[in-house]
C-alpha cells in the first residue's frame, strides 16, 4: 500500500498572507480613504464649496459689545431649562451664545460630540447640524458642521471615532505589510542566489583552461 504523501509546508506562508491581507485592507481602506480625502478637500477650500453657508453663518450684528442681553427673549437660565429637558439633568461643558445665520443661538454642549442649539428669540431647538427637534421648526442644514465630523468621524459618535482609530491602525499594518511584500522577494532572490553560488563547483575561466592546456616543448 502506498504511503499518503505529506504535503510540505511553503516557506513563504507568511509572504502569501501578508499579500491578501493587503489587499483586502486596501479594498477596504479605500472607502474611507476616499470619504477622508473628499471631505479634507471641501474643508480646504470650503470658501469655494461652502461660500454660501459662510456668509449666512458670519456675524450679522445682532450681537455686540453694548448688547443688552437682559432684552434677549430667552435668556440664559430659559436655554438652561430647555437644554435640561432635552439632556436630562446632566454636566454640561460649556454654553455661549452665538450670532449665526442672522439669529442669536444658544449652543449648549454636553461634550462628547452632543450639542444643542436654541434659537435666542423663538426657543426652537435643533442638533448642531440643523436638524429641528420642534414640531414646527424649520430644518436647514449645516454642511459646514457635517463635513467637518465627517471628516474626523465624530458625525458617529463613539463608534465613529472607533472607525477612525481602526482605519488608522489599518493604514499602519497595510504600510508595514507593505514594506515587507516589497523587500522581502528582493532578500529571497538574494539569499537563493548567494545559495546557488555557494553550491556551485569551483571552476577556473575557460581562458585559463586553455592556457593550461598549451603543450609544452622539451628541449
Amino acid at each position: 500500500m502506498a504511503a499518503i504523501p505529506v504535503p510540505r509546508s511553503n516557506k513563504n506562508w507568511l509572504l502569501i498572507k501578508f499579500r491578501q491581507w493587503h489587499s483586502w485592507g486596501g479594498v477596504f481602506l479605500s472607502v474611507f480613504i476616499l470619504i477622508v480625502a473628499v471631505t479634507g478637500i471641501i474643508l480646504n477650500h470650503n470658501d469655494f464649496f461652502l461660500h454660501k453657508e459662510k456668509k449666512e453663518k458670519s456675524a450679522s450684528g445682532l450681537l455686540t459689545s453694548s448688547t443688552d442681553l437682559a432684552s434677549v427673549p430667552v435668556s440664559f437660565t430659559r436655554a438652561l431649562e430647555l437644554a435640561r429637558s432635552h439632556f436630562g439633568d446632566v454636566p454640561l461643558e460649556k454654553i455661549e451664545l452665538k450670532d449665526e445665520y442672522g439669529h442669536l443661538i444658544y449652543k449648549v454642549i454636553r461634550g462628547e460630540g452632543e450639542e444643542l442649539r436654541i434659537d435666542a428669540r423663538t426657543a426652537e431647538m435643533s442638533t448642531k447640524y440643523g436638524m429641528s427637534l420642534s414640531k414646527t421648526g424649520q430644518t436647514t442644514l449645516n454642511w459646514g458642521k457635517i463635513i467637518d465630523d465627517l471628516h474626523t468621524g465624530k458625525i458617529m459618535g463613539l463608534f465613529g471615532k472607533l472607525t477612525v482609530d481602526f482605519t488608522s491602525g489599518l493604514i499602519i499594518a497595510l504600510t508595514l505589510t507593505g514594506i515587507y511584500l516589497w523587500g522581502m522577494p528582493m532578500l529571497l532572490k538574494r539569499r537563493n542566489a548567494l545559495k546557488r553560488q555557494a553550491a556551485a563547483p569551483h571552476q577556473l575561466p575557460q581562458s585559463v583552461v586553455a592556457r593550461d592546456r598549451t603543450p609544452v616543448e622539451v628541449p
